[in-house]
């Protein structure tokens, strides 16, 4: 009889796990998969058990019974520059529709500020040293458009835009605001410039950890934007300052998004 590989062994495990997933995810007994597949129990059991494998004929009733790839539950299918993820996209789908529709909406926002981080360091310029000590040596004019509070609110629309001039400036930006206050320190000190990014239809969960400059009631803050289902909360970094809850009796909108 030949001897079983090390990798026979871990097909075995691999496609024992994914399937005693799908029959807890739909609800389902290996009875119901012997019937409605016409695969006999005991060949079931040892899938179960992790004893044996599918054949080709067994395993795509399985993949299109369970509406799933037979790579996602089969080894013998995965390309090599997959093998690594350990099924991370089969576990994410899998627990995914175990959630109620208010956890979803928070995996959903999670995963696409996630992207956008990828996306913003994967457009990051790498610059020569020569290219960087020219710009940050170069002076930039700024026109200031007024202070965004960091603690008691501001009224943006009181301020007459002036110019400054700044040491460097983001690549992309609206329009440039001092900050005044500390409760968002060490990320921002009193006095400093900041650049914003103005939103257009951006959800209030794609923005949520987000840096924004935000009018609450009127008054312009400079605060950490947390969304979750029942709550919207303005997050001071400086401990030493309470947060601001919005409720549904404020009048809140987001201005733009602080570049850093």
């Amino acid at each position: 009889m030949a001897r079983k590989s090390p990798q026979d062994k871990e097909n075995k495990q691999f496609f024992s796990a994914r399937f005693n997933e799908l029959l807890s995810l739909h609800n389902k007994k290996q009875v119901d998969v012997h019937r409605d597949l016409n695969i006999p129990k005991s060949t079931i059991t040892g899938y179960v058990k992790g004893t044996s494998l599918p054949t080709m004929g067994n395993l795509q009733k399985i993949a299109d019974y369970f509406g799933v790839l037979k790579s996602d539950i089969d080894l013998r299918f995965k390309n090599k520059d997959d093998a690594s993820d350990d099924g991370l996209e089969f576990h994410l789908l899998s627990n995914f529709s175990k959630l109620q529709k208010n956890r979803q909406q928070n995996v959903v926002a999670y995963s696409s500020n996630q992207l956008k981080e990828q996306l913003q360091e994967e457009n990051a310029k790498v610059i020569s040293i020569k290219e960087a000590k020219d710009r940050y040596q170069t002076e930039h004019h700024v026109e200031l458009l007024g202070y965004v509070s960091a603690g008691t609110g501001e009224y943006l629309q009181d301020w007459k835009p002036e110019e400054i001039l700044v040491d460097n400036t983001p690549d992309k930006y609206d329009y440039a605001l001092k900050i005044n206050g500390n409760s968002m320190e060490p990320l921002f000190a009193d006095g400093q410039i900041i650049f914003v990014v103005e939103v257009t239809n951006e959800s209030l969960f794609d923005l949520s950890n987000r840096i924004v400059v935000a009018d609450l009631n009127g008054e312009a803050y400079v605060k950490k934007l947390v969304v979750r289902h029942d709550e919207l909360r303005l997050v001071s970094l400086n401990k030493k300052y309470e947060d601001k809850i919005v409720t549904e009796n404020d009048a809140f909108y987001v201005r733009g998004i602080v570049v850093l």
